[in-house]
């Protein structure tokens, strides 16, 4: 019997706590307890929650459908809270990739608003190098340039860059790609329509994708863009005097 109230002896107990430690220690565990059950809380509520289903219950008819958790610790034993969590870990990670979001762009400048002539982040760098500069192209009079001056027409447009996911093959290429390589194998005559999904399958599918794509997004963004919104501009001698000195 614990020698520091003595009725919370079972308390004790449960936490593995002998006769002699103070209240204090139970107190520490208890919130030790506390905070690892919230913490395990979240990770729940964040990454293993899904749609729910409608009850079907007369009562519950036009209410809203709460979500439901992949995984349920009450009641549940470590093995089989395992199992669950195993079971739940693909539906996990395709919960807790964002949806895209395109990186932020800025405008692009170009001499005449042409494809491939957008080579300038500002209107200052397309003065810089182009302002009075007379340009004899290659040699042929038909691409002689004049040089830039006040009163000339520069364009303005808005850099798009595409989802690196959209470069990815997607669930059917993927599956064309399983069927040709299984008809190309050493048992291919023996192959009908190869591989044959199931809705759960097809769904197991796209979340599989996600972390895919989440991949391409972080480490292959394009360095190739298009263009949007192209707005003529006309240098004023105040772009001049702020772009200058040269």
């Amino acid at each position: 019997m614990p020698k520091h109230k003595p009725e919370l002896a079972r308390i004790y107990n449960v936490f593995g706590l002998s006769s002699n430690h103070e209240l204090s220690t139970l107190l520490v565990n208890i919130e030790n307890t506390k905070r690892f059950s919230d913490l395990l809380h979240a990770v729940e509520r964040e990454f293993f929650m899904v749609p729910g289903e409608p009850s079907g219950e007369p009562e519950d008819e036009g209410a809203a459908v709460d979500d439901e958790c992949l995984v349920n610790r009450w009641g549940s034993k470590p093995a089989g809270y395992l199992e669950q969590f195993r079971a739940a870990l693909p539906i996990a990670a395709a919960n807790s990739i964002p949806d895209y979001e395109a990186p932020e762009t800025g405008e692009k400048w170009s001499l005449t608003g042409e494809n491939g002539s957008w080579d300038y982040d500002n209107l200052d760098e397309l003065l810089k190098d182009n302002y009075g500069h007379d340009s004899c192209g290659d040699g042929h009079p038909a691409s002689f340039r004049s040089g830039l001056y006040e009163g000339d027409t520069v364009y303005r447009g808005t850099e798009c860059k595409d989802d690196p996911a959209k470069f990815l093959p997607d669930q059917d290429d993927l599956l064309e790609h399983m069927s040709e390589r299984a008809y190309e194998s050493d048992a291919g005559e023996w192959v009908d329509n190869y591989p044959t999904l199931d809705a759960e399958a097809k769904a197991d599918l796209v979340r599989a994708m996600r972390p895919l794509m989440a991949w391409a997004r972080k480490h292959c963004q394009p360095e190739f863009f298009t263009i949007k919104d192209v707005t003529p501009h006309i240098v004023t001698v105040e772009d001049v005097r702020k772009a200058a000195p040269w």
